[in-house]
């Protein structure tokens, strides 16, 4: 199993992204689940706030939902903000034990992002009419080591939905289905499972 992990600036296109990816998944079949990161801190985490102390418990309850989602065999999709490596790390950490983590950053300058603003927060921001707001009276880090990075400032949705499924192939998360070569549905990693299997108990050859 998965959780793909869209971090980035606020309004850089994160969520819409992710919803396009969640109708892909949704189209191959897989039983994704969107973790949308305002739909998941208003609905179950409305007691936080967004110190840095909250912002990583916030992240911190997330990854532990996908992990539970992952172990029973469903795939997440995540939008969160996710502005400090320490939660990035936090995140993979929590989720590695149960499932891949595939950390996308949905790059975006300040900018653009407060130009295509829909609620006008950026500019509220700034006239310090909300504090601790991402990216400009609260830090943002980039990421380290993301497994993709997609500028959706260069890019149209299309072509970044494009680039992450190529991605997603490329990395091996996405199940490659097997069904015309045995007449049931067998995915490539779990038919790589078996031949290992069969191999140590040496009823393989090499």
């Amino acid at each position: 199993m998965f959780t793909l992990w869209f971090m980035g600036r606020p309004a850089s296109g994160k969520s819409t992204i992710a919803s396009q990816i969640e109708s892909e998944l949704y189209d191959l079949d897989y039983p994704i689940e969107n973790l949308d990161g305002d739909e998941i801190r208003k609905n179950l985490h409305p007691d936080l706030g967004f110190s840095r102390e909250d912002r990583r418990i916030n992240n911190r309850r997330t990854a532990f939902i996908s992990k539970l989602l992952n172990r029973n065999g469903i795939p997440t999709v995540v939008g969160m903000i996710t502005p400090f490596r320490e939660s990035q790390r936090q995140a993979r950490e929590i989720i590695e034990s149960e499932g891949k983590f595939v950390l996308i950053y949905v790059k975006c300058s300040k900018e653009e992002c407060e130009r295509r603003d829909p609620k006008g927060l950026y500019e509220q921001a700034q006239e310090g009419k909300i504090e601790k707001f991402t990216g400009v009276n609260h830090p943002f880090q980039e990421p380290l080591n993301p497994e993709i990075i997609i500028d959706s400032e260069q890019d149209t949705v299309e072509e970044c939905v494009e680039t992450i499924m190529e991605e997603l192939r490329t990395l091996g998360v996405l199940d490659e289905t097997l069904e015309d070569n045995y007449g049931f549905s067998i995915s490539k990693s779990e038919e790589e499972e078996i031949l290992q299997r069969l191999e140590d108990r040496e009823y393989l050859e090499g």
